[in-house]
């Protein structure tokens, strides 16, 4: 997760470099500085540091070019296991690494190195100088937190996991993000059942690395919340539980006639979070019979339109990019056959249609549905109406593009035929 693709490509070479014979290592226990920073270099070859991490402490280590060096950050073990690698973490192309605090003292191995190393011919020089910065800081255990509907914690997760405690009742829906407010951790959540046993997990459900998890409780009892970093990430999170809230029963399939509202929460389509007793991450609509008669008698013009609804939480997800699609229920699934984005403005959809042409097709009729959804992903409430008439969308930028691929292709065809 933390790893980038450059992370992948240099890992291979890693053993070999890291056991160069004529590599100078440097002990760091031997020498003295208030701040904890040590000027190094890359000169052909990885610059290498011995260091004794105490019992109960973190460490951070940052490599800060102070020339041309690209640093490359692995950090190891006293058996020679790599616990961390990075590249371009921190500012810039500067490297950093997390090691969280363990219950006994480690003797490390922290090797800099240059991301031109890998690709380096035999003869070719490379490397230059950077600042080798450590930063430690003490392991607290915080204990086990109870929470309840609505809760905010926070923490700093330094190896191990931060625990929560939270009483559900059968039926109940639970929803819980994890934030990361610093650049060092990627937030992982998970949720155990009154017996111990994992019932549900997210990594990055929430956007960019964060996490939300979404459940609905089976029993009543005692459920703990597991806060952690995926992999060996650490740093600074914010914990929250949502406000209880009243989610409606939401069918797959769902019915809609002309001038109806209706409503719902949907999860995003790609989230590993969405419970889908609590949130689908689509719901399809077909028209009631009163819609299908009146369509049958000549009004089919329609305007479909979708807008996202309820107050935006972004720890929540609620940013939903409301995306309409129009198509048939078929033995081989749902056939798209017109869909619409932004079409009635910001980010609301709107899909105007010509319905008439079906009128002395019952059977398609009949399969017509209408699917709501968040463009890319996005989740959260939406709003779904019907209405007599073609409302006009709002051109966009891609619609112009299309008419001169259209136009240029007319053209061509003209040319051709003249």
């Amino acid at each position: 997760m933390l790893k980038t693709i450059r992370h992948a490509a240099l890992i291979a070479g890693a053993a070999l470099i890291a056991t160069t014979a004529q590599a100078q290592v440097r002990d760091l226990d031997g020498e003295q500085s208030d701040v904890r920073v040590f000027q190094g270099r890359v000169a052909g070859e990885a610059a290498v540091f011995t260091l004794t991490l105490p019992a109960d402490t973190g460490l951070q280590v940052d490599a800060i070019a102070t020339g041309d060096l690209d640093p490359v950050l692995r950090v190891k073990d006293a058996s020679g296991e790599l616990l961390a690698e990075n590249d371009d973490f921190g500012d810039e192309l500067n490297s950093r690494v997390m090691i969280g605090a363990s219950d006994r003292s480690r003797r490390l191995t922290i090797e800099v190195d240059s991301f031109d190393a890998d690709w380096a011919e035999e003869g070719e020089s490379y490397g230059g100088t950077f600042d080798l910065r450590l930063a430690t800081s003490d392991y607290v255990d915080v204990g086990t937190r109870a929470v309840s509907y609505g809760a905010r914690e926070t923490g700093t997760l330094m190896g191990g996991e931060h625990l929560f405690t939270i009483r559900g009742k059968a039926g109940e829906s639970v929803e819980v993000a994890l934030i990361a407010t610093d650049d060092s951790l990627d937030p992982y959540l998970e949720l155990r059942d009154p017996a111990g046993e994992s019932v549900a997990s997210d990594d990055d459900g929430g956007g960019d690395l964060n996490s939300l998890l979404r459940h609905t409780f089976t029993q009543d009892g005692t459920y703990t919340i597991v806060a952690t970093g995926f992999g060996e990430s650490t740093g600074a999170y914010r914990l929250r539980v949502r406000e209880q809230r009243e989610v409606p029963a939401q069918l797959p399939l769902q019915v809609i006639g002309i001038d109806d509202e209706a409503t719902g929460v949907l999860a995003g389509g790609w989230d590993e979070a969405g419970d889908a007793t609590l949130t689908p991450s689509y719901i399809d609509y077909q028209l009631s019979e009163e819609a299908k008669a009146t369509i049958r008698s000549g009004n089919g013009e329609l305007s479909i339109r979708m807008s996202g609804g309820g107050e935006s939480d972004p720890d929540f997800g609620d940013t939903i990019d409301p995306y309409i699609e129009l198509g048939f229920d078929t033995p081989l699934g749902f056939a798209v056959v017109e869909s619409d984005d932004d079409g009635a403005g910001d980010l609301d959809a709107l899909l105007p249609v010509d319905l008439g042409l079906l009128a002395a097709e019952p059977g398609l009729l009949d399969k017509l549905r209408i699917r709501a959804q968040g463009y890319g992903g996005s989740d959260g409430e939406y709003t779904l109406v019907v209405t007599p008439g073609m409302a006009e969308r709002v051109e966009q930028p891609w619609d112009d593009a299309e008419a001169a691929v259209e136009a240029a292709a007319e053209a061509i065809e003209d040319a051709a035929g003249d």
